[in-house]
């Protein structure tokens, strides 16, 4: 049985920092509670422009784009490139990283400039040049256009670099920084390569169906150019180069033709010599002779959610006679791949959507070293919390096993994840005994409740159990003096108790790990489930497809429901503090409504304004307003609303990746958005918070 993920815990008001003790008294909250006559009012403090959204570090790649091999201080290396805009050098042995970071992108390539390592990549849509020993920039810039491929070469005995992209294909002298000859063609090129025929240069570029020779000092095309006419579209995203039968030869790897062999003397083309359907490929010397090696693409291959594939078969390939010579499959979508030689043997480098960086000995197959893992993989959910009294960020991947823990203010992650036992289906932190805790809800895998130690990873208490599928949200909360976990979980009757109606709130006691009350929805599910105070006292709201249900925590007793617009159970719930009373900002569809659940009446200021369905919401306050901020990744907007008035007063800039989850914090006195998204989390400053 398949889930959709809900977003995170809604308990803001509740959950960061201490919790105080509850005050004796009745143990029964009335509702609802009569309505106040407090309105806030705006006096112009929300900025009338927002900051561009920056990018946590979530310490590795967020998928690999592109890889590199080559020495560094005679230590074999690989160079990596991640779509979170970073270069990266591991140790090739062991794949341990080496230095910091380096702010670029990929394709990336690695050679020497008059004696000195460098690597060679692109900033800001432009080629650029970085000394691989002090991870500094060589020289400027060197304008290119938006460019998809590289490949180093040498040409009169000086170092250079071709590019080939949407504007065309260049050629630079790395030593100098000059572009060598004129523009090549007015693109768009997807692959580039560097041979030699008969002692002259050629630059060699490919495109959807053609991969044309060019004279890289004029600028024009030598002899007739390679034309495929197949049934359908062949991109030529690889070329690859080398010599049969004493000849240069192109390799082409095709999605329907196989491998294309173009002899660059007589320009003959045999097709289907290599068969089979392949992507990123290589050429290495393997047992004496070279071989075409290339991630193969097989039908039958499991994908997961995202369309990735979960293992890639490599195949090892004799390019003179199209001989399979071995293959192999190795974890993950890859989609980038280099061969060198370690200790005189020959190995890949390859990286994929897995956000990892593998190492694998050419002749066995076998993993030489163990992976170099990135960030969290899939679309990343995070609430926000406090460890050592500064604020942080929790987060978790698509994978759902592993939660990372995030200085809001360096952006950098901290310690070691903390590594549960099943996906995590819901989360949250707060403080227990004066220490910093998270509790997550385990959905799958082993369905359960757990409560941890954010220093120091330790488990507190036994594990809550009793759900039979799905733990939909959980909360941390005291009342009466005592410590208590809430859990809202939909079962399934066939998958659970059957005696058990499809829908609960369920109390425990902590550290005892008693259940105190189990509260059943009669119609429908639970959905979603947020914590907020009535009269001094914790109140637990589950906000279902058509209604919004009221839970008295520390009596353990259904208060009273009431309707809001239809919703799916999945839709963003936030919940607000404006107007002295405690307000669900509830989106339905495009509209986002305001709930006043003191007294169960819907305010009268919708926020109106989005043309598709919302997806995220957060609350907080910038210079002292009240404000809300919505997201649409359908109409690929993001607005800020200030509540006193619902009014739009601004927008935000979307990053350049998917975004699925919103949360505000604050950082020395500043409101932070901080958004989750895919394989990334992005802050936005909105400006002072009071």
């Amino acid at each position: 049985m398949s889930f959709r993920r809900l977003p995170p815990i809604l308990a803001a008001l509740l959950l960061a920092g201490s919790v105080p003790l509850a005050s004796a008294g009745s143990t029964v909250v009335s509702w609802p509670r009569p309505g106040t006559t407090c309105q806030e009012t705006s006096h112009g403090g929300v900025p009338a422009s927002f900051a561009s959204p920056v990018a946590m570090d979530m310490g590795g790649h967020a998928d690999v784009t592109s890889v590199a091999v080559g020495e560094l201080d005679d230590r074999p290396v690989a160079i990596s490139a991640g779509a979170e805009h970073t270069i990266r050098i591991w140790d090739r042995a062991t794949l341990e990283p080496i230095g910091d970071p380096i702010p670029g992108d990929g394709p990336v390539a690695y050679g020497t400039v008059d004696g000195r390592p460098v690597i060679l990549g692109r900033s800001n849509g432009a080629l650029q040049r970085w000394d691989a020993t002090t991870r500094s920039p060589v020289g400027g810039p060197l304008p290119t256009g938006p460019f998809r491929s590289i490949a180093f070469g040498e040409f009169d005995g000086r170092p250079i670099a071709a590019t080939a992209g949407t504007d065309g294909a260049y050629v630079f002298d790395l030593a100098t920084g000059r572009r060598i000859g004129p523009r090549i063609g007015t693109g768009p090129f997807n692959a580039v390569a560097l041979v030699r025929v008969h002692g002259v240069l050629l630059v060699l570029t490919g495109a959807v169906d053609t991969v044309i020779a060019w004279d890289p000092v004029s600028g024009k095309p030598v002899g007739e150019p390679l034309v495929v006419q197949p049934e359908f579209v062949q991109k030529m995203n690889t070329i690859r180069t080398t010599t049969i039968g004493g000849r240069p030869v192109a390799l082409i790897p095709t999605a329907d033709l196989g491998v294309i062999r173009w002899d660059l003397i007589t320009r003959e083309v045999t097709t289907h010599s290599l068969k089979g359907t392949f992507g990123p490929s290589s050429l290495a010397v393997l047992n004496g002779r070279t071989v075409f090696v290339s991630v193969e693409t097989v039908g039958s291959i499991a994908t997961d959610q995202n369309g990735s594939r979960l293992r890639s078969p490599i195949s090892v390939i004799d390019p003179a006679t199209g001989e399979r010579l071995s293959s192999f499959e190795i974890p993950g979508h890859v989609t980038s791949l280099a061969v060198g030689d370690l200790g005189g043997r020959p190995m890949i480098v390859t990286g994929g959507r897995d956000n990892t960086v593998r190492a694998y000995d050419l002749a066995t197959g076998r993993e030489s070293a163990p992976p170099a893992t990135g960030g969290p993989n899939g679309d990343v959910h995070g609430v926000n919390g406090e460890l050592h009294r500064r604020p942080v960020v929790l987060a978790h991947g698509n994978d759902g096993e592993v939660l990372g823990v995030w200085d809001l203010g360096s952006g950098r992650p901290l310690d070691a994840p903390v590594r549960l036992p099943g996906r995590v289906t819901s989360f949250a932190t707060g403080d227990y005994g004066g220490r910093a805790v998270l509790v997550a809800g385990i959905g799958l895998g082993d369905p359960s409740i757990r409560m941890f130690d954010l220093a120091s990873h330790a488990p507190i208490g036994e594990p809550l159990i009793g759900y039979g599928d799905f733990v939909g949200g959980v909360a941390l909360t005291e009342a009466d003096r005592r410590v208590l976990v809430v859990g809202a979980g939909d079962r399934d009757g066939a998958a659970g108790d059957p005696s058990t109606p499809p829908g609960a709130v369920r109390i425990w006691d902590i550290p005892s790990g008693a259940l105190l009350h189990d509260l059943s929805v009669a119609n429908g599910r639970a959905g979603q489930l947020a914590l907020i105070r009535l009269a001094g006292r914790p109140v637990a709201v589950t906000f279902g497809a058509t209604r919004a249900r009221l839970w008295d925590v520390g009596a353990g007793k259904r208060m009273a429901s009431f309707r809001i617009a239809r919703t799916e159970l999945s839709a963003p719930v936030e919940i607000a503090r404006f107007d002295c009373t405690t307000i669900a900002i509830v989106a339905t569809g495009r509209t986002v409504e305001l709930y006043d659940l003191a007294t169960g009446e819907q305010v009268e200021r919708p926020l109106l304004g989005h043309s598709k369905q919302v997806s995220g919401v957060a609350f907080g306050r910038v210079g002292g307003v009240p404000i809300a901020v919505t997201h649409s990744p359908q109409d690929k907007s993001i607005r800020v609303w200030d509540l006193t008035t619902s009014r739009q007063v601004g927008t935000l800039q979307r990053p350049s990746r998917y975004l699925g989850s919103l949360s505000m914090s604050y950082l020395d006195g500043r409101a932070v958005l901080v958004g989750g998204g895919r394989e990334a989390l992005w802050t936005w400053d909105l400006g002072p918070a009071a």
